[in-house]
């Protein structure tokens, strides 16, 4: 049986972040899941689970992509679009809700959000141009 070649620089970054938003999703949609909607009545807390079940669904995928970062191709930049439209709604929810926590906790989330997919969509570019994987999968 031959060895595997160890991951390229740029595979284990994707793999970093991927495994980093697959812990993303598994907490705060357990989180959402468990606690429901802080207010609104029972349309509010009705969509706030089912919000919260896609969420936990994107934890399956995005950790099954890291582990076969190899064969990935164009879909792991889909992938990483849900979490950079997170990050645009944290500054839409601030503009119109105000602070939802600490200020430092609100500025690390929004940060990690925009930047997990910048990095995953830089780092799996350079593998793709590299010719590591197809350009589709």
């Amino acid at each position: 049986m031959a060895a595997r070649t160890p991951l390229a620089p740029a595979d284990v970054i994707v793999r970093v972040h991927l495994v980093t938003a697959t812990a993303i999703a598994l907490r705060g949609g357990l989180e959402e899941w468990v606690q429901g909607a802080p207010a609104g009545g029972a349309d509010a807390d009705n969509l706030y689970r089912f919000l919260a079940s896609v969420h936990l669904g994107w934890a399956p995928l995005l950790f099954w992509a890291a582990a076969t970062i190899r064969r990935q191709g164009v879909l792991v930049c889909f992938l990483a679009v849900p979490v950079f439209l997170g990050g645009i709604g944290r500054p839409v929810s601030f503009a119109q809700d105000g602070m939802t926590g600490p200020a430092g906790v609100f500025l690390a989330s929004a940060l990690l959000d925009f930047l997990l997919p910048i990095v995953i969509i830089w780092a799996h570019s350079a593998a793709l141009g590299s010719g590591r994987v197809p350009a589709a999968t």
